[in-house]
């Protein structure tokens, strides 16, 4: 019912020091979202679904668990969108991503890389140089590099941009609702 309420903006959470619990958990809850607004045709309100240490929910060969969350991660991506349900993954461990997802969304924003492997993963990705993920060790917090396929009007060129404490904003935003 949250997940549905077009009066009053939610944030749920869900955290458990059993990771099979939480991939099954959110597989079963973003599916039941999702295939009631695709049956009924709901759009809003918008959902975003955050996958946080996302080599945990979608690694490249998923087995047990990790199909189920790596199923409704990559449907998300794929096809979210058009249901109003958006998608966002955060990893330092891209390498270790299932790559057809990756693939799928249209902004990235990248932060400190410490591994090489990660840092030429995504360099292959964007189509950009070494040096310019090797750039993104010197950053600070609240520093990333934006890229995008469409959102900047610039296609594939990282921009670097700042954004003030998430956490911080969040909290604000909350408090005023």
């Amino acid at each position: 019912k949250l997940a549905s309420s077009k009066t009053k903006p939610s944030l749920i959470m869900f955290q458990s020091n059993r990771d099979d619990d939480l991939r099954r958990m959110s597989s079963r809850i973003i599916s039941a979202i999702y295939a009631t607004r695709r049956r009924f045709g709901i759009i809003e309100p918008l959902t975003l679904s955050d996958f946080d240490e996302a080599d945990e929910f979608m690694p490249q060969n998923p087995a047990g668990t990790y199909q189920d969350s790596s199923r409704i991660i990559q449907t998300l991506a794929r096809r979210g969108r058009k249901f109003g349900m958006g998608l966002s993954i955060a990893t330092q461990r891209v390498a270790y991503l299932n790559t057809s997802t990756l693939a799928q969304p249209h902004t990235y924003f990248v932060s400190k890389m410490p591994r090489k492997y990660d840092r030429d993963a995504m360099a292959d990705m964007f189509g950009t140089t070494e040096e310019m993920m090797t750039k993104t060790l010197k950053f600070t917090k609240g520093q990333w590099l934006l890229v995008s396929y469409d959102a900047t009007g610039l296609v594939n060129v990282p921009m670097p941009i700042k954004f003030p404490n998430a956490n911080d904003r969040i909290k604000e935003y909350l408090a005023t609702q």
